[in-house]
């Protein structure tokens, strides 16, 4: 399989060659962020593209909408909504997957997009590589991403791809004191690089972070992810001790290969 790198170059690539009405070949871990681009440019039609996401055989699910203000709310609601969605997502997976550790990873991962990015539109897509024993969760939402919340908030930040670094190291906007304050994106960092041995990408904005066992490589993109698009990419193995990988721990830069 193709590398996090590669994956984001094949993005700017396509993303190209859609703009220029050019033949591209679709990578179906780049699917979500080009649909989105393509609706938002009318390149595709509502329809077209309801019929896309709706192919049992991509195995993509829209995430229901709730107002930012419904985490204060409506709780127990959403809690409840988030349990079932990921609930569906397993039953997707083989039979000797790690169904725990990855319930914990995908509620990490969406309680942050609820908590943060005030998106209208999101979707999460699960790609199973039996060859590779490799899972791929693709979530990608058109909010306001990691820089616009750093903005919204008042927190400074140098450029985007340094907002996102903040991010995983628990910079947070979260105003609301949650039990997990600033430690979702670390959480999830960890658990996905150390204990599944994976890889994590996040486009936001101009931003982009790599993030490996060895630890993070923030670069700056040529073109601009309207929204927050995520690759968490992991091996399907089970982990011994989940709790090893919740405390949070700052990870470090690493140079470019």
């Amino acid at each position: 399989m193709k590398q996090l790198k590669e994956t984001i170059e094949d993005l700017n690539i396509t993303t190209t060659k859609i703009k220029n009405n050019e033949k591209f070949t679709l990578n179906l871990t780049l699917l979500l962020p080009l649909l989105n681009l393509m609706k938002i440019n009318n390149l595709i039609s509502s329809e077209d593209f309801n019929m896309i996401i709706n192919n049992k055989s991509l195995k993509i699910k829209e995430l229901k909408y709730f107002n930012f203000l419904d985490f204060s709310n409506h709780p127990d609601e959403i809690e409840s909504y988030l349990s079932d969605f990921i609930d569906e997502i397993i039953h997707m997976l083989p039979r000797n997957t790690d169904y725990q550790s990855v319930y914990y990873l995908l509620y990490e991962i969406l309680i942050n997009v609820y908590k943060h990015s005030k998106f209208n539109n999101a979707y999460m897509q699960t790609i199973i590589d039996n060859a590779e024993e490799n899972i791929d969760f693709c979530i990608f939402d058109n909010g306001i991403g990691i820089p616009g919340s750093f903005k919204e908030s008042f927190i400074h930040f140098d450029n985007d791809y340094e907002a996102i670094y903040e991010a995983i190291n628990g910079k947070t906007t979260d105003k609301e004191k949650y039990v997990i304050h600033g430690m979702g994106l670390n959480s999830t960092a960890k658990l996905t690089t150390l204990g599944f041995d994976g890889k994590m990408l996040i486009v936001s904005g101009k931003g982009i972070c790599e993030i490996t066992k060895m630890g993070a490589k923030p670069y700056l993109n040529d073109h601009e992810i309207h929204g927050t698009f995520v690759i968490l990419r992991i091996k399907n193995k089970k982990i011994d001790n989940i709790y090893e990988y919740l405390k949070f721990k700052s990870i470090n830069k690493v140079d470019e290969d």
